[in-house]
């Protein structure tokens, strides 16, 4: 499932650059769409009973939905001004965020988990940054959006091993479209034609990146760690950098791929040695059944 999520996502990221060809700069209308095409494709699996009857899944729907919101925005206002590789390769730096913000919840990170932040860092200069030690704005969005990822990684973990993973996913889609549609009304010029304009990408992105990908986290993230669900979610960037240079034709030169080598170094240093946890051991039986 998680492999499918990589997958999903990596190649999703055409379809962002395309949106952007398609309909300018409105992240916003964008994440709208495909947010409610999402839900869409989710809402036939809402109908068995139960599945918003436990808090968590209110709790973990809500906060995912909103960490959704942020970053899939800043993610998607970075598109139009990076490859979908760099896009991929950035975004997927989650992979050592999330073990770094395991350390609030009192999750142990070894010394050579800080090692693999020395890598990523490396990794993300020779990825994206440009001349006179500057970054550009829009790798500045992805980094903080892969910030973002990081904290809705944690909050899926902690919210599918308590809730309904289906039901978790239903209600942050529609929180996600909700915000986005009201922000696209109110600050983007939201028309028929532009979505006509993009409703390639935005079918595209809605079925297989945001209502098959997303759920299937929630379900695979009910049992897999979020440090082990990190490592093969980040997968992503490699499928991002494959399907860029296929169908857009992008570039990847050699100091690009010495800083993709160096990030992907650094996220399985940081995964694989960092702090591990059974999947059972975050809830024990007791406290399953009281939630």
């Amino acid at each position: 499932m998680l492999f499918a999520c990589a997958l999903a996502w990596g190649t999703g990221f055409v379809a962002q650059r395309l949106a952007t060809q398609s309909m300018g700069e409105t992240p916003l209308t964008f994440n709208a769409a495909r947010f409610t095409v999402g839900l869409l494709i989710v809402a036939p699996f809402m109908m068995r009973g139960g599945r918003l009857a436990k808090r968590a899944t209110w709790i973990g729907g809500l906060a995912a939905g909103l960490a959704l919101v942020v970053g899939s925005t800043l993610q998607q206002a970075a598109m139009g001004r990076v490859t979908a590789g760099t896009a991929g390769f950035i975004t997927g730096t989650y992979v050592i965020w999330v073990p770094l913000l395991g350390l609030i919840w009192g999750q142990r990170v070894s010394v050579r988990v800080w090692i693999a932040v020395a890598l990523a860092i490396a990794g993300l200069w020779l990825l994206s940054a440009q001349g006179n030690f500057v970054f550009a704005p829009a790798e500045l969005l992805l980094i903080t959006s892969a910030l973002v990822w990081s904290g809705h990684v944690q909050v899926i973990g902690w919210a599918a091993r308590r809730g309904d993973p289906i039901g978790i996913a239903f209600v942050q889609f529609v929180m996600t479209a909700v915000l986005c549609s009201i922000g696209s009304l109110a600050f983007e010029p939201v028309s028929i034609d532009l979505l006509k304009a993009g409703i390639g990408p935005i079918l595209f992105s809605g079925v297989f990146s945001i209502g098959a990908a997303f759920t299937l986290q929630a379900i695979a993230q009910s049992s897999a760690p979020p440090a082990h669900a990190a490592i093969i979610m980040s997968l992503e960037s490699v499928f991002a950098e494959v399907s860029g240079s296929l169908w857009l034709h992008e570039g990847f030169g050699a100091r690009k791929w010495i800083g993709a080598a160096l990030i992907l170094a650094g996220a399985l240093a940081a995964t694989v040695t960092g702090s591990r946890q059974p999947p059972q051991e975050s809830v024990p039986p007791r406290e399953r059944e009281a939630d």
